[in-house]
This record gives structure tokens, sequence and C-alpha cells, in this order.
């Protein structure tokens, strides 16, 4: 294994985050779908990386109540969100991964971050593309704000400067989706933390 892999499991697992590494994005998929083999519902905050990996329709297929907005259109917004708090897993991506062992999220809505930091699901498991993997804090920052937040926002059709220019402007935007900046240090209290890194590049 890589030594820069090796490290960065290390250093999440001092944190506490339980972690995994997976070469494959096939991989990566089944061994999230065994860590919910034994849940009935499973909630999930927007995420290309696990739209890639087709694990809403894979837990859909195996019998699970999959709780993805954009599959669960006869549900009121009420309705959607209290299936989600009462949800048993909730699984995500991170926007950037320390090698010392960090996650670095950045919002809109800050429904994602929320289910990662005071959801109610016990069991969180977060999926993670290589492509992810930065050196430090301040480079996950810039990443985010350089590469992701610029994908999202041209993805989502926002009227923002890094939507045309590709890179964070630090706009005032109405449309802006860098809202609330979330930094994992640790798993907080009470929570099962699974971070899966994948060695393949997948999402924003």
């Amino acid at each position: 294994m890589d030594e820069r892999i090796e490290s960065t499991l290390n250093n999440l697992k001092k944190r506490g985050f339980i972690p995994h590494y997976c070469p494959t994005a096939s991989q990566g998929a089944a061994l999230a779908q065994e860590l919910c083999r034994d849940a009935r519902s499973i909630a999930f905050g927007g995420s290309m990386t696990i739209k890639q990996l087709g694990l809403h329709e894979e837990l859909a297929k195996a019998g699970k109540q999959v709780l993805y907005a954009p599959l669960c259109t006869d549900m009121s917004y009420e309705q959607f969100n209290a299936a989600v708090a009462g949800a048993d897993i909730f699984m995500s991506s991170t926007n950037a991964l320390t090698t010392d062992g960090e996650l670095v999220n950045i919002d809109g809505r800050g429904n994602r971050v929320a289910g990662l930091i005071f959801g109610s699901a016990d069991t969180l498991i977060v999926m993670c593309g290589i492509n992810k993997l930065c050196d430090d804090l301040q480079s996950a920052i810039d990443r985010v704000r350089n590469v992701a937040a610029p994908l999202n926002t041209k993805r989502l059709n926002k009227r923002t400067p890094c939507a045309v220019t590709g890179k964070c402007q630090n706009c005032n935007s109405p449309d802006t989706i860098c809202r609330v900046t979330a930094i994992h240090s640790h798993p907080t209290s009470g929570k099962t933390f699974y971070v899966i890194l994948i060695g393949e590049e997948l999402g924003y």
C-alpha cells in the first residue's frame, strides 16, 4: 500500500474514525453495502461519488429504504426530513480528506454537514475518492473552494463567479453554495464513523 494512503488510514484511526481502503470503486461499493446489511433505512447527503458508485440503486434493490431526495418525490418536504431524522445510517462523501485524517466539507443548505455532525443516525459512512486526498488542511480547503465548489455550482446551474471562471472569487452571490464550512477533526460523540478511501478518482 502507498505510504501516503497508509499514513492517512493510521491518522484517521488515531482520531477515532474507522478507516478502510479499497483499491477499486467496485470494492468500495461492496464494502459500503456490507456495512448497510443490517440497516433498514439509509439517508444520503448529496454526493456525486455515491451516485457514481450506484449505491442508491443497489441498496434499494437490497430492500433498504433509500432516503435520497431525487428518489423520494412521493414524500412532502416535511415527510422526507422526518424520515431522514429516523434513518439507521447516514451516508455521504466528503469534499476533501487530509493525510492527517481530517475531513473538510462546504455546504449550501447545510443538510449534509448536519447529518455528519449531529444527525440522528448513529452510524455514518463517508465515501472518498483518492482525488480528494490533500496534504494538509489549507490545501483541503483550497481544493473545496477551487475544485469541488465550482464544479458543483456549474452542475446545479448556480449564478456564481466560480461557475464561470472555475475558481473561487470569494463572492457574496445569493447563489453561493459556500455557506458553511465543517472540519471533522474527530467523529462527534456517540457516532460510529466509517471512512472508506477508494483508490480511484470519484466525484468532485
